[in-house]
């Protein structure tokens, strides 16, 4: 009996309530911003949205991120079912939503996940110029690069101010500022592609006006989360020590809390790890799917097995350290997302890493129930198998949803 006290104790650390500077969560698990294609062309949330985040509150997460959502016609990503809070109109689409969900359980914190793409989309998504930090160009998405003036730059920072707003007056919790996986704020931090000369060469400088513009039009109390990559695959890019300066700087800006994630859409498979379904990717992404089938077919032959051997194998908790390294260097909160698909990994990543919470994207995919269960003791496992199905299909007209969950052990 003494064996099982320990467990039972540290299972409930996941389901204690994790208060942070402006709002308590009930518990220490979040649904990740994840991408779920159900906007329609104009950005405009679709019903069917409503009905997802319902589903993820009563499976028992504490609080849900939205998929990200742009807050600009220019800081579109290429996915075509992306969601935007660009004008003022789409303030109610999103209330309709956060009443839907508040009504099925009020305890749910609802985050919205605002986002610029900066050189990571495509003219064809935006009908405009791809704008960035500097004239360097994405590798994965191949477009020439506008480089922003100090003025565009000042007009994004408020872009980002009156989007979250909307998303205040809509009954969002609070926000996230996507500052991960290579979008603006990202290549603003990173040295691979902010080589500027101007005041925006001080890195941090543009996700710090970000925040301080958010708590202009919110109020010093509204809740804000920063999402950020702990390194990227660059040379010269972020490594560790430079998200630990950028944490620091965000100390006394009153941020919540920050999450920690890894990459760039330039080695995207990196941002989330597991099987590549080459085949797949090559039928149904607008980058790869309009290349003459021939030529798809010899770069299959001849260059995926290179291709495929840049990527950084799966393993469980993968960005575990460097979310204990950074909050060992914080008084800021601490949210990890990368690999967790076991409850004793989750509870190692807490006690061991000593961070504060833990997010989820594909395992929610795949079992939305999956923290519900883990409250009643069952599911110790997550049933995804990192097939990256849902993934590849993000860059499809499909929304989301999981193609090959694992069956459920007898």
């Amino acid at each position: 009996m003494r064996d099982c006290i320990p467990a039972v104790v540290d299972t409930d650390l996941l389901f204690t309530p994790l208060k942070l500077r402006n709002v308590t969560l009930r518990n220490r698990l979040l649904r990740s911003a994840t991408y779920e294609g159900l906007g329609d062309p104009q950005g405009f949330p679709r019903a069917e949205l409503g009905a997802v985040y319902t589903t993820l509150a009563q499976g028992g997460v504490g609080a849900i991120i939205t998929g990200f959502v742009y807050v600009s016609q220019a800081g579109r990503a290429m996915q075509p079912g992306q969601c935007g809070m660009d004008a003022d109109d789409k303030i109610a689409a999103w209330k309709q939503i956060v009443q839907q969900v508040k009504r099925s359980d009020p305890e749910v914190r609802l985050f919205l996940q605002l986002a610029h793409a900066g050189r990571q989309t495509r003219r064809a998504a935006t009908g405009l110029p791809v704008a960035g930090v500097s004239a360097r160009p994405c590798s994965y998405f191949r477009q020439r690069v506008h480089v922003l003036t100090d003025a565009e730059i000042e007009t994004i920072i408020d872009e980002f101010g009156m989007a979250a707003a909307r998303a205040r007056q809509a009954g969002f919790d609070g926000v996230q500022i996507h500052g991960a996986h290579g979008y603006l704020v990202h290549q603003f931090l990173s040295p691979w592609t902010n080589n500027r000369s101007d005041r925006w060469a001080n890195r941090s400088l543009f996700l710090e006006e970000t925040v301080r513009a958010v708590k202009r039009t919110c109020g010093p109390d509204y809740p804000v989360l920063v999402k950020l990559s702990a390194a990227d695959d660059n040379f010269p890019g972020i490594r560790i020590e430079n998200a630990i300066a950028t944490v620091k700087r965000l100390e006394p800006l009153g941020v919540d809390a920050v999450e920690i994630s890894y990459g760039t859409m330039e080695y995207a498979l990196n941002i989330i790890r597991g099987k590549c379904p080459v085949d797949l990717a090559l039928q149904v992404n607008p980058l790869f799917n309009r290349i003459p089938r021939l030529v798809r077919g010899l770069w299959k032959a001849l260059r995926a097995k290179a291709y495929l051997a840049r990527f950084i194998p799966f393993e469980e908790n993968y960005n575990a350290v460097a979310a204990g390294r950074i909050k060992a260097a914080t008084s800021l909160p601490i949210l990890a997302i990368g690999g967790f698909r076991s409850r004793e990994g989750m509870l190692e990543c807490m006690r061991g890493q000593g961070v504060d919470g833990i997010s989820l994207s594909r395992p929610l995919i795949c079992e939305p129930d999956w923290p519900r269960k883990l409250q009643r003791g069952a599911g110790g496992k997550s049933a995804c198998c990192n097939c990256n199905s849902c993934t590849i299909q993000c860059d499809s007209r499909q929304s989301l949803r999981c193609y090959r969950r694992k069956k459920e052990p007898a």
